[in-house]
């Protein structure tokens, strides 16, 4: 027979000789148990405080944003309606409103200068000086329908001086196009007479430092009194003004009229793009007018004495009775030009426009420069005066540029000279010969020119017509805005 023993074993983790410790059950509390528990709620407690208090702190904030929001809000559309208030009552007298202007200062070098005085006008002889040679300021108005430009001039050419050099009120029908020329525009004022190219070229735009000697003669100062017809069609321009015919920088009666005839000027041309690089353009200009000629008050009969002997003492023969003349009626006579015009630029991308230029002027008695004075009643015949021009122009990428300019002028193409107790024919013609360099950045460039000048003023030493020396640098520093 088998007999089996079942022996009790001690619980896991107890060894022999260990006392059983009996586990509480978990939903029995004990007083360790009992404190933290009410430690926890404490805590619960005061987060659920402290999230209740940040919850109204965050609603009052957003209050105040939402507040101040509004209120900023309503001070901006405030503004925002003052403002178009306001622009509604400036508007019409700023829209379209612009200023510019420029200013040229030249220093000269001129061989013909000479430390003396004019001895019939006083004026300095010397021209080695530094001067003024244009200070502009403009405003001008572009607003649909209306256009206008009012323009000072300040210079030290003759002494200081002040004056108004251009004014323009124009009522014109729109270009279609900005930079297009409007179809049609009525303008009164005082602007350029519309004559060729030179007269219309802006200062700032030319290389060369001054016009040539024939537009300087037969237009001087370019800006004449009067009203003008302009306007262009596709590649059409044209232009016709009645004017006073003394232009600012006539010598007798600048900006004034000494007779009631006007000048008539008008100018055809074309202007076109051939191609982005290529543009051409020509004209053909005629002028027609009256110009005055200065009449003499009547005089007495008086005596004058002549010194034959230069012994300072009067003699009842040096006693010549001088007879008395009637007064001499102020006349006019007839002036007219006939101008034609054109030029050509090519463009490119490695140096920048190459354009070339020429202008030919054919005038009748219309010499009213500071060389000469064409009055055919006082000669007693018709002066007939010719000059042209012909330019080639350079750009060396966009801050150098560089050209020649052959000009020529003859005031007076049947002048005579005497020569040897006859009377032989002569000229009065000038040459010449410009080249000029520019050193530009925006809004500012540095102008060298060189001028050879030729001509038949000088005497030599026995008493023959000869080249008068007059050759000039000039060096230019000019600013624009």
């Amino acid at each position: 027979m088998i007999c089996f023993f079942a022996v009790p074993r001690s619980a896991k983790g107890q060894g022999e000789g260990e006392e059983h410790v009996p586990v509480a059950p978990a939903d029995v509390e004990t007083p360790a148990g009992a404190e933290q528990a009410k430690e926890v709620s404490a805590l619960r407690q005061e987060l659920m405080e402290q999230k209740a208090a940040l919850a109204a702190m965050h609603a009052e904030f957003e209050a105040k944003v939402a507040s101040e929001g509004a209120k900023r809000e309503a001070a901006v559309a405030q503004a925002k309606s003052e403002a178009v208030e306001e622009s509604k009552k400036s508007s019409f007298w700023s829209r379209g409103l612009f200023l510019s202007g420029y200013a040229q200062t030249d220093f000269a070098i001129r061989q013909a200068s000479s430390d003396q005085l004019n001895s019939s006008t006083g004026d300095p002889l010397n021209q080695n000086r530094f001067s003024l040679r244009r200070a502009r300021l403009a405003t001008s108005l572009d607003r649909g329908y209306i256009a206008g430009i009012f323009e000072l001039d300040a210079n030290t050419v003759n002494g200081p001086q002040v004056r108004p050099i251009h004014f323009e009120s124009t009522l014109r029908l729109p270009p279609a196009q900005p930079g297009q020329p409007s179809l049609v525009a009525l303008t009164v004022g005082l602007f350029k007479i519309p004559f060729g190219y030179e007269v219309l070229q802006g200062d700032t735009e030319r290389l060369f430092l001054e016009r040539s000697a024939v537009i300087q003669e037969f237009f001087p100062g370019e800006f004449d009194l009067g009203a003008r017809l302009a306007g262009g069609w596709r590649f059409v321009r044209y232009a016709l003004a009645v004017q006073n015919g003394e232009p600012v920088g006539e010598k007798t009666f600048p900006m004034r009229d000494p007779n009631s005839a006007k000048d008539i000027s008008g100018r055809l041309g074309i202007d076109s793009s051939l191609s982005d690089q290529i543009s051409a353009a020509a004209g053909f200009s005629v002028l027609a007018g009256q110009g005055f000629h200065k009449g003499l008050a009547p005089t007495k009969t008086g005596v004058a004495w002549n010194d034959r002997d230069e012994n300072n003492t009067v003699g009842l023969t040096e006693l010549i009775a001088v007879p008395a003349k009637a007064a001499i009626p102020s006349q006019n006579f007839g002036r007219s030009a006939l101008g034609v015009d054109a030029r050509f630029t090519l463009r490119t991308e490695s140096l920048g426009a190459s354009a070339v230029y020429g202008e030919l002027v054919w005038g009748k008695n219309l010499g009213r420069g500071s060389r000469f004075i064409a009055d055919p009643v006082a000669m007693g015949r018709d002066v007939l005066g010719f000059g042209y021009n012909l330019a080639v122009v350079q750009d060396i990428c966009s801050h150098v540029q560089i050209g020649i300019r052959y000009d020529h002028y003859d005031p007076d193409r049947d002048s005579t000279d005497l020569q040897g107790a006859k009377q032989v024919p002569s000229s009065l013609a000038y040459d010449t010969w410009a080249f000029a360099a520019a050193v530009r950045v925006p809004g500012a460039r540095l102008v060298a020119e060189f001028d050879l000048n030729r001509n038949h003023n000088g005497r030599d030493s026995a008493g023959f017509p000869t080249n008068l020396a007059d050759n000039a640098f000039t060096l230019r520093a000019e600013v624009s805005f």
